[in-house]
C-alpha cells in the first residue's frame, strides 16, 4: 500500500528583528503546501507579512537565526532574541574582568556565555528550526545552514589569528 506525498509543514517559532529599532517582535514562520508564510503579531492580533511559493525564498540559517530572503528583503527570526542582549553583557563583564585583572570573574562570565550559546541552541531546537530548515529544502526553497560548530571554529580561528598578528606587530616594533 502506498500513501500519497504530501507537502512538508513546518513551523519556526521565533521573534522578528526590526533592524531600524533593534526591537523584536513575536512571529512564526510556516512551510505549508509549497507556500513560505511569515506571520507576525501585532496589537491586533497575528497578521500574515507575506506567502509566496517556497522556490522564491532562501532560507539563510546560522546559529539560532534563520534569515528569510523574499524579493530582495530579508526577514532575521530568532529563536530566543534575550541571549543576543545576554550575549552583549557578558561580552562588556567580560572586558571589564580582564581589565580589572579577575581572572576567576572572566572564567565565570566564559562559563554563562556558554551556558548562554547552549540555550540558544536549545531554543532553536525546540522552537522548529531544523524542522524548518528541512521543509524548505523539501519544498524547493534554496537553503543554507551554518550551525555552532563552523562558527565556533570560525571564532576560534579569528582570535588565534588576532593574537598571532599582535605578536608579530610586537616583535617587529620592538626590534626597530
Amino acid at each position: 500500500m502506498s500513501f500519497p506525498n504530501h507537502a512538508p509543514y513546518a513551523q519556526f517559532d521565533a521573534a522578528l528583528g526590526d533592524n531600524a529599532t533593534g526591537q523584536y517582535v513575536p512571529a512564526r514562520a510556516i512551510i505549508a503546501d509549497g507556500f513560505v508564510s511569515l506571520w507576525v503579531a501585532s496589537p491586533s492580533g497575528w497578521r500574515q507579512h507575506f506567502s509566496v511559493p517556497a522556490h522564491e525564498v532562501t532560507v539563510k540559517s546560522a546559529a539560532q537565526r534563520i534569515t528569510l530572503v523574499v524579493r530582495g528583503q530579508s526577514y532575521p527570526l530568532l529563536a530566543n532574541p534575550r541571549t543576543v542582549r545576554r550575549s552583549i553583557q557578558y561580552g562588556i563583564a567580560g572586558g571589564m574582568a580582564d581589565i580589572l585583572d579577575k581572572p576567576r570573574f572572566e572564567m565565570g562570565v566564559d562559563l554563562a556565555r556558554g551556558v548562554n550559546v547552549a540555550g540558544s541552541a536549545y531554543a532553536f531546537q525546540r522552537r522548529g528550526g531544523p524542522e524548518f530548515i528541512a521543509a524548505a529544502q523539501q519544498s524547493g526553497a534554496q537553503t543554507s545552514r551554518l550551525g555552532y560548530g563552523p562558527l565556533l571554529a570560525i571564532g576560534c580561528g579569528a582570535g588565534l589569528a588576532i593574537v598571532v598578528i599582535v605578536t608579530l606587530i610586537t616583535v617587529v616594533a620592538i626590534n626597530l
